[in-house]
């Protein structure tokens, strides 16, 4: 907060009241000795990042990483707690010993496991705490209590070897090697390929790996591992890295994977960047939220269309389609490039459109997230149909305006 004098004072007490007036989780949080305590960290300002490194004892069931006021009741304006038995990371704050409503949803899965080394990284921004967990973003959280106040970090529970850096970044979060973007494979050498228009399209996901659960045997024994073609999955939040001027007219984003037995929404992000703070440009924002209602058609969906540019998001395009997609199902989406939009394919079969805000050639990652399984994902020529002019991807009914 950029008061000062009495009237930061004055800003505080109204802040500390508005969260003592919040709907407060009462339980007790009894810690032992810090395993790690620091209260030399220094002020705090937009851009500082903590980074807390260690290993989880083979036995851990939970810990926890406080950024703490250094005033008489020891206020922590960030409590994050790792709980390992239920497989989620409650936030909270705590002001004049009471505790505030605890934040424990991620998009992101539980990446903790015991014996494993962990490194969870914190974010100041002047909206919220951003906290990633083995250099995967995992959640925001907005400030409770004025973050230029806090002096301590402390590490509590069940870890050992716990260290901490504080650094001034630019750009969040600090990816580690088993985060970084993967090389999208370039399947783009024949400009000139075409096909014939009988052939149908395939997936190419073994069907193993399509199975929602494997049968248990009459003599009771466990079905064949599968760990070998789930190792081969792709993993999400799913970053793949394009060379610049990749979308070209005449090429498509090949995506392949598996809807989740009960899916609420997945995205997929054409932007320039793998950063997720300061906020990437977005050439465009795909967004399949499915209906919950019973009477709904299975694969309806709400199917919103934007992009991320000039430091905001710009007017959403949204329609409610049957998508192709099927809970449980594997799919085949094509986004196919064009001369003045985003032509978007499922199973071959033309489903929305959205137009360049953008060039498209800026585009050098793409980020997947939400509730699918991800097999595979290239970059490929839209071939041209043998003996026609056409492609095939095509919108058959032609509604662009050239």
């Amino acid at each position: 907060m950029n008061c000062c004098c009495g009237k930061r004072k004055r800003c505080e007490e109204e802040t500390y009241q508005r969260f003592m007036n919040e709907e407060a989780s009462f339980y007790e949080y009894a810690d032992a000795v810090p395993k790690y305590f620091n209260d030399q960290i220094g002020e705090i300002s937009e851009g500082i990042s903590f980074t807390v490194t260690g290993y989880l004892a083979v036995n851990c069931e939970r810990f926890s990483i406080n950024l703490v006021h250094n005033n008489e009741t020891r206020d922590v304006a960030l409590h994050i707690n790792p709980r390992l038995p239920q497989n989620y990371i409650v936030r909270n704050t705590k002001v004049q010993d009471i505790w505030g409503s605890e934040e424990v949803s991620s998009a992101l899965p539980f990446l903790l496991s015991r014996g494993d080394k962990f490194s969870i990284q914190v974010l100041v921004t002047d909206a919220c705490y951003m906290i990633s967990v083995n250099g995967q973003h995992f959640a925001t959280y907005t400030h409770r209590i004025p973050y230029r106040d806090v002096r301590i970090l402390e590490v509590k529970g069940d870890v050992g070897n716990v260290e901490m850096q504080r650094t001034l970044v630019l750009s969040y979060p600090q990816r580690l090697p088993q985060s970084e973007a993967k090389n999208i494979e370039l399947h783009i050498d024949n400009d000139g390929n075409e096909i014939d228009s009988s052939v149908e399209e395939t997936v190419k996901i073994p069907h193993e790996w399509c199975l929602i659960s494997a049968p248990i045997t009459q003599s009771g024994s466990p079905p064949k591992s599968t760990n070998s073609l789930n190792d081969l999955a792709l993993t999400l939040p799913y970053y793949g890295a394009l060379p610049p001027n990749s979308l070209v007219e005449g090429r498509c984003l090949k995506i392949e994977g598996r809807v989740r037995l009960l899916p609420h929404s997945f995205y997929i992000n054409l932007q320039k960047g793998q950063d997720i703070w300061p906020h990437p440009l977005i050439a465009f924002h795909l967004n399949p939220r499915f209906t919950k209602a019973s009477s709904g058609a299975i694969g309806k969906a709400v199917v919103c269309r934007n992009a991320w540019l000039d430091g905001g998001w710009a007017q959403e395009e949204r329609s409610e389609l049957d998508t192709n997609f099927r809970p449980g199902r594997t799919f085949s989406l094509a986004i196919v490039c064009t001369k003045t939009a985003y032509e978007v394919y499922v199973n071959r079969i033309f489903m929305t459109d959205f137009k360049y805000k953008v060039s498209p050639g800026l585009v050098d990652a793409v980020y997947i997230q939400g509730d699918v399984k991800l097999w595979n994902v290239t970059l490929e020529q839209n071939p041209l149909i043998k003996g026609k002019n056409v492609r095939v991807y095509h919108n058959p009914l032609d509604t662009f305006e050239f």
